[in-house]
């Protein structure tokens, strides 16, 4: 493998999780929750345990670092960092109703409701995901090594955003 030594167990956290090979296991192993959850059975906790064990398995990009995963996954640490931590719960609460939604109606069966709450919630990530990735290209960083410490407090304090 060739990556960078991480400095925490959270910076080796950042750097597999901005690898591009892991995004899609993520998804396929989302949409098999669903299903789960859709059946009524507690093989879903199984299946998250895959989604986490997904991230640590795989290893963190070595070619494409220009992958818009990659600048997505930067952008959310970028934006996780200058934002406020009202700002942030803002933006949970954003996606916790639909999201309490959609699993209600993918409970009930409910193929309307779930059609409705699924389509703002993929609508709404969709968004998330383009604005991280524009929060990415802004801010001058290694992107062959990820961001460091340095590269966020010099984005925070560049920009005049807070923490």
């Amino acid at each position: 493998m060739n990556y960078q030594k991480a400095e925490s167990l959270t910076g080796l956290f950042w750097q597999k999780t901005r690898n591009p090979l892991t995004f899609w296991p993520r998804v396929i192993l989302t949409l098999l929750i669903f299903i789960a959850f859709w059946s009524q059975s507690a093989w879903w906790i199984i299946f998250l345990f895959f989604v986490e064990a997904g991230v640590l398995f795989f290893a963190p990009p070595a070619t494409d670092y220009e992958s818009w995963v990659t600048r997505a996954t930067d952008g959310f640490r970028i934006w996780s960092v200058i934002r406020s931590v009202e700002e942030r719960n803002v933006m949970l609460l954003m996606f916790l109703f639909p999201m309490v939604a959609f699993l209600s109606a993918l409970w009930s069966h409910s193929i309307f409701w779930l059609l409705f709450f699924g389509v703002q919630l993929t609508i709404g990530k969709l968004l998330l995901i383009k604005r991280f990735q524009a929060l990415a290209k802004i801010v001058e960083y290694d992107v062959q090594v990820g961001l460091t410490e340095d590269d966020l407090q010099g984005a925070a304090s560049r920009c005049g955003w807070r923490n």
